[in-house]
């Protein structure tokens, strides 16, 4: 005798509705707590990156560059003096240095003071601080050994004040500058990390608001249909609207994190890397500077190590200012104008060391220090003011791009909240007729 299988009881009319009652809203509090969740990571990675950027990584950038025109403000403060032989023909403008360099001294502190409530790099700032406060002691002495001569002759400081200067340009390159440059590489590769991380959160939640967004169409479909054959009903409105909320929120919610990553990914390639090169290429200029005045105040032999590092910096410009492949064609037109400036800061280099080498010395240090076109000085800063402008440019866009990708979450993760919790009460108001049908 064989036993007939045992078959699963049927769910009755009321159990069989909560039960889909409740397969539909834990299929749309699914979806409510992947867009609250997704969107909620998505806007706080958003503004994390524009933090870390502007509080880490471009202050860095800054302390960087003002150690670089520090240095070269103090070692042009030795150069200006009077013409060989006339005492009362001033040659070169020391007021100019003097002012630059208390205002990038500024600047350093408070960039320091910043970046030294980052308890993660509390220990690197302290080192930055000691060598400053070294790099400052032997610039002072510098500058009271110059000061020792009433009226110096233009290029021709006191031995003193040029070996403190050299001592503390040594500080400045083997101490401050590198230990700055790390620092500031760090803070540039957390804002790429951040950045792809950002950029990639962003895209797997609008994958995975539309795995569960189908999850909830499909039970809601499901049920819509399961209604109409048993109750002979064509639609319930109420469940057909919780529908459409549900879809709005899969449609418009995964289109708002797939733009906000999109300008998280324009925003680092076309921000925020262009942005770093240029930062570096004003750091560079500035370094070459100082090398300049150094290797002027100290000879054609002393100063050979200087002019090498200047040579070197150049070079390094030729590379940082070439545009990337993301470059605008708007842009074009200002790295042509900048690399213009650059080759007229070269063509004035060159005419300094043929004053030089034709004992021209009172000459050189006008072209070196007088502010006018055709000198280093005014050449020099027409080179800067560009290249400052190209960098600003850069890291507006990367602000302006990461602002679109912020305003693409506005509203959320409210707006799927609450819809989806509209969509929840529909599912009850759909369900309740068809429960009173068995009173």
């Amino acid at each position: 005798m064989t036993r007939g299988r045992r078959r699963m009881p049927r769910l009755t009319g009321p159990v069989r509705l909560i039960v889909q009652a409740m397969a539909a809203l834990l299929a749309v509090g699914a979806l409510c707590t992947a867009a609250v969740l997704g969107f909620g990571t998505a806007r706080d990675g958003t503004a994390a990156l524009r933090q870390a950027v502007a509080d880490r990584a471009a202050v860095a950038a800054e302390l960087h560059f003002a150690l670089a025109d520090l240095d070269a403000e103090r070692a042009d403060e030795l150069i200006p003096g009077h013409a060989p032989g006339q005492p009362d023909v001033p040659v070169g403008d020391q007021v100019l240095a003097l002012i630059t360099a208390n205002q990038r001294r500024t600047e350093i502190s408070a960039a320091l003071r910043q970046l030294g409530g980052d308890p993660a790099q509390a220990t690197r700032v302290r080192a930055v601080l000691d060598a400053l406060g070294r790099y400052d002691e032997l610039s002072g002495q510098a500058q009271y050994a110059d000061d020792q001569v009433a009226d110096p002759e233009a290029g021709r400081p006191p031995t003193p004040a040029v070996d403190l200067s050299a001592q503390a340009g040594a500080v400045m390159r083997d101490q401050l500058l590198p230990a700055v440059g790390e620092l500031n590489r760090t803070y540039q590769r957390q804002a790429a990390s951040l950045s792809a991380r950002v950029r990639d959160e962003e895209r797997q939640y609008a994958v995975v608001l539309g795995v569960f967004g189908a999850l909830a169409l499909g039970v809601l479909v499901w049920w819509q249909r399961d209604l109409a054959v048993r109750y002979r009903r064509r639609l319930n409105p109420p469940l057909a609207v919780a529908a459409l909320c549900v879809l709005a929120v899969v449609v418009t919610g995964a289109a708002g994190l797939l733009t906000a990553a999109g300008e998280s990914d324009r925003a680092t390639e076309q921000g925020l890397g262009p942005w770093v090169r240029l930062a570096e290429a004003r750091t560079a200029a500035a370094d070459a500077a100082a090398a300049q005045s150094r290797w002027f105040v100290q000879g054609p032999g002393a100063g050979a190590a200087y002019r090498d590092d200047y040579d070197a910096q150049m070079r390094r410009l030729d590379g940082l200012l070439t545009p990337g492949p993301g470059t605008s064609a708007f842009e074009l037109p200002r790295y042509a104008a900048a690399l213009t400036s650059l080759a007229a800061v070269r063509a004035d280099d060159a005419a300094l060391r043929r004053l030089l080498a034709a004992g021209r010395l009172d000459d050189a240090a006008v072209v070196l220090t007088d502010v006018g076109r055709g000198h280093v000085a005014f050449d020099y800063w027409d080179f800067a003011t560009r290249l400052d402008g190209l960098e600003q440019a850069r890291r507006a866009d990367f602000e302006v791009r990461m602002a679109s990708a912020g305003q693409a979450l506005d509203g959320w993760p409210a707006v799927p909240a609450g819809t989806l919790a509209g969509a929840a009460a529909l599912v009850l108001a759909g369900v309740r007729p068809r429960l009173a049908e068995y009173r």
